[in-house]
């Protein structure tokens, strides 16, 4: 019984100091300053479409998909696959919380958040999509886990952006490194890309940005 409770003791101290560690990196007030205007920026969005082009490495595996998003406060969401795999394909949370799919034959049907069908190469699913999961990501992974981040001015694609530049200890990904790029005037994310050590593995682009503009509840239906 005492050599039970000495290795409890021992063990609790370790994984105190783990998780302090972890959370005691020193993070800039620079991206202190930045997350907080990134949040302070989508939560004041209504409603916005965009069109996203993602390519994903697994192995040997590629997955190549463009995808229009909108999103409706308070948690409405569609994305209809324009290229690639699942083309024709739609998936919207509606009103009720529910997950609802529609293949490209017109097939309906209603989701689990964990359905494999909502995941693409790397893991990440339908719901990861919205730009305030992104936030809130962000800051898990540099507020919370402890991963190290650096904000940088650059010019990308012709505007000037904000380069947040991040290298991830997250143990339960395998993913090294990660560059984004926010539009500087607008805070809009542009460009993600993940690396696994030098091997690129996810790299997505945002374009066409329309925000707070008309939709209807209607294209959360199906």
């Amino acid at each position: 019984m005492v050599k039970k409770v000495l290795v409890i003791l021992i063990c609790v101290p370790l994984l105190f100091g783990s998780y302090t560690a972890a959370s005691s990196v020193e993070v800039g007030e620079d991206v202190k300053a930045f997350l907080t205007k990134l949040e302070k920026t989508i939560s004041s969005m209504n409603t916005y479409r965009c069109i996203m082009k993602s390519e994903n490495w697994k192995g040997r595996l590629y997955e190549r998909k463009v995808s229009r998003l909108q999103f409706k406060k308070p948690n409405l969401m569609r994305l209809d696959v324009l290229e690639g795999r699942k083309r024709g394909s739609t998936v919207l949370l509606n009103k009720e919380g529910k997950i609802r799919g529609r293949n490209s034959w017109g097939l309906k049907k209603t989701l689990k958040p964990t359905d494999k069908r909502l995941k693409n190469l790397r893991g990440y699913t339908f719901l990861n999509s919205s730009l305030m999961d992104k936030v809130d990501r962000l800051k898990r992974h540099i507020l919370e886990t402890g991963c190290r981040a650096s904000l940088t001015e650059e010019e990308y694609d012709n505007k000037d952006t904000y380069r947040l530049h991040i290298d991830h200890v997250d143990t339960d990904n395998a993913v090294t490194t990660e560059d984004i790029w926010f539009e500087k005037a607008t805070y809009i994310i542009l460009k993600d890309i993940k690396q696994e050590g030098d091997k690129k593995v996810s790299d997505v682009s945002w374009r066409d940005f329309e925000i707070d503009i008309p939709l209807d509840d209607s294209l959360f239906k199906q």
